[in-house]
């Protein structure tokens, strides 16, 4: 290659790496996997050499905007990766040749999961923070204490940072993502994702859903240091209360170190959460020290990864989707191929784009990976074994089901059915409409809902009021009894306020808290059906996306008949205002951190009896932010705003005239 070839490769490589970078580490969205990644790293530094040029490359940065951070007692660095026994044999030579004495190693199980540092002194937990840019890290001090695995005292009463990952298990991450995929959110790449968006949440609740654990296995900066080699430290974190990797072994000669690796590469199935490769290290602290560090990698350790399996199969169809707010989503039909330990006969395309990325066509043969090891993805398309007038895979223009002109997102990435009787959609509609948070109908849960459209007694969300319970009665295992405790749940669902009505509709982007905006605003379901987007741009928490969403669904026939048909029904189409004084009316609160006395939702449940709305997020709109125990980033952006009045609990209940 020509100099100025190699110079305008490496701007592309940079470019390309610096792309992946903020993918993974800030947004937790990656598009290509760690191989290929460490694939361009690579090139990338080949290049730089050939060229006698320094590698500039430093650690992943995963500091979100606007956040908080601390600087690090002591640097983080990243591991350097090897992908081949080979590679991790040359590895251990060069060590070996420079060491007169016998070298001990530890080799561990490396969790793929997300960097922290915790700073703890007196034995009291001081601070958490991600690993950052290598020398601060955000703090997630308020969510680590909904980590399993992390004490908030240990018994060590020196200064001390310790290390780790925070993690999901397998079972976990499956279960959070078919939660989004039935909410139609978009769901996580994998478990590492998922763990690192998790512990950046702002509402430590929700955090606490996730079932977020911790393994610890380093040690930064420490005063006095309390072991002398890292197999004494994993112990030693054991005995202070934090949780550790269970398999490790300390090793003396490479064939130990090969034998832990080939094990793990060929039983990482067999484990609860995700392992990506083993973690090699010198074992002696002080020899650690001998070697020292190059400006991105302790020259001492080295990462073993795990390549990825692929296999090739075929494609047989595509199938598209609707789900419950219409959001359609193409699914590939696989011939059957075992890989990464279970059999795969489907994979998600996500959307339009990617099936014109792969340029996809029927009988196509496909290459797969399981992306984190979990979730099968076609990677790429073998054009050569294409067979001849391969039908080309195409996304429909209308509903698949109900024939509908299919809208798409502002964002042109979601194409969706606005057809809220869409037979696909009923189903989930219903089971939406009659859960807890919208009208709360107990005993008309997913098994129910589908016993009644199987035996045909409803067929869309109006009949549920059209119900007759003689005929549910004698449904065979449920009883006059059970027929008589569903007729008085429907019954007492016609009270539920009008933001309850306006969330159970479904209406997609309209979650509890800008459906309570809205009909606070409003007023009426009949106001809100007449409202224009200049109104709707003009509440709190409304933005284009929502209002799109908003003005599409009231646009739609089948959607204003069945707020007819609810509203004849006897459902509150009218807000109803609390007979309690309303001195926080006009008036926008937020909540962060833990209250003394009150539950978040019990404190947002006065603040509306009493006139007010909560927002979900901090802005020029807000008028008080409600700070309890361990605040999170809402309160540096209120105070860094200026124009928010930060209150604690008791102001709160003051403004409300509670003593």
């Amino acid at each position: 290659m020509k100099k100025s070839d190699i110079e305008a490769r490496i701007k592309e490589l940079k470019a390309q790496i610096a792309h992946h970078d903020k993918l993974y580490h800030q947004l937790a969205i990656p598009e290509i996997s760690d191989y290929e990644y460490d694939m361009l790293l690579r090139e990338l530094q080949s290049l730089q050499q050939e060229l006698g040029l320094e590698d500039e490359q430093t650690v992943g940065i995963d500091l979100s905007a606007d956040s908080k951070t601390i600087d690090h007692k002591q640097r983080m660095y990243s591991l350097d990766n090897a992908y081949s026994i080979q590679e991790l044999q040359n590895f251990y030579t060069k060590i070996t040749a420079e060491v007169n004495e016998k070298t001990q190693w530890s080799v561990e199980l490396k969790i793929d999961g997300f960097g922290i540092n915790l700073y703890y002194e007196n034995g009291e937990l001081q601070y958490a923070l991600s690993r950052g840019d290598g020398v601060s890290g955000e703090v997630i001090t308020a969510n680590i204490s909904a980590v399993q695995g992390v004490p908030q005292r240990i018994p060590f009463k020196g200064q001390i940072e310790i290390r780790g990952e925070v993690y999901i298990c397998v079972d976990d991450f499956l279960k959070i993502n078919a939660e989004r995929a039935e909410n139609e959110e978009k769901t996580f790449a994998n478990p590492r994702n998922a763990a690192a968006g998790s512990i950046k949440l702002k509402d430590l609740e929700e955090v606490k859903k996730r079932h977020l654990k911790a393994v610890l296995y380093a040690v930064g900066f420490a005063d006095p240091m309390p072991v002398e080699s890292q197999t004494e430290l994993l112990y030693w974190l054991k005995e202070q209360g934090f949780s550790v990797a269970e398999h490790h072994v300390k090793a003396s000669t490479f064939a130990e170190i090969e034998d832990f690796c080939r094990l793990w590469e060929e039983q990482r199935y067999t484990l609860p959460f995700e392992i990506d490769g083993t973690v090699v290290k010198i074992d002696d602290f002080v020899l650690q020290k001998r070697f020292g560090y190059t400006s991105k990698s302790p020259k001492w350790a080295i990462a073993y990864k795990f390549k990825p399996e692929e296999k090739e199969t075929i494609l047989r169809e595509v199938q598209f989707q609707v789900g419950r707010t219409g959001a359609v989503t193409p699914v590939a039909i696989l011939e059957p191929v075992y890989i990464s330990g279970s059999t795969v006969t489907r994979a998600t395309l996500h959307n339009e784009d990617e099936i014109r990325r792969l340029d996809l066509h029927i009988s196509d043969t496909v290459r797969i990976v399981k992306s984190g090891e979990i979730i099968p993805k076609i990677i790429t398309v073998n054009a050569y074994k294409r067979v001849a007038d391969a039908p080309e895979v195409s996304f429909p223009t209308a509903c698949p089901v109900c024939g509908n002109t299919l809208h798409k997102d502002e964002d042109g990435a979601i194409h969706y059915c606005p057809n809220a009787m869409c037979p696909a959609q009923v189903q989930r509609k219903i089971e939406h409409f009659a859960s807890k948070d919208a009208m709360d109908i107990v005993g008309l849960g997913e098994a129910m809902v589908k016993t009644l459209l199987d035996k045909g007694l409803i067929s869309e969300i109006a009949d549920i009021y059209r119900l007759d319970f003689d005929q549910v009665a004698s449904i065979e295992g449920y009883g006059s009894k059970s027929a008589e405790n569903l007729q008085n749940a429907i019954e007492a669902s016609k009270s539920r306020n009008l933001d309850r009505v306006i969330f159970a509709l479904g209406i997609r982007h309209v979650g509890k808290v800008t459906a309570s905006t809205l009909a606070n605003h409003f007023g009426s379901m009949e106001a809100l059906c007449k409202a224009d987007a200049e109104s709707l741009l003009n509440i709190p928490d409304v933005g284009p996306r929502v209002s799109d969403s908003i003005l599409t669904f009231f646009s739609q026939e089948p959607n204003l008949k069945l707020i007819k048909e609810l509203d004849e029904h006897g459902l509150t189409m009218q807000l109803q205002v609390s007979d309690k004084p309303q001195p926080l009316a006009g008036l926008n609160f937020l909540i962060t951190g833990t209250l003394d006395n009150f539950g978040r939702k019990e404190m947002e449940s006065m603040i509306k009896e009493r006139g007010g709305n909560i927002l979900s997020s901090v802005g020029k709109q807000l008028n008080y932010l409600i700070v309890g125990e361990k605040p999170g980033s809402k309160l540096a952006k209120a105070e860094k705003l200026g124009s928010v009045k930060i209150i604690n609990e008791q102001e709160a209940l003051g403004l409300m005239g509670i003593e």
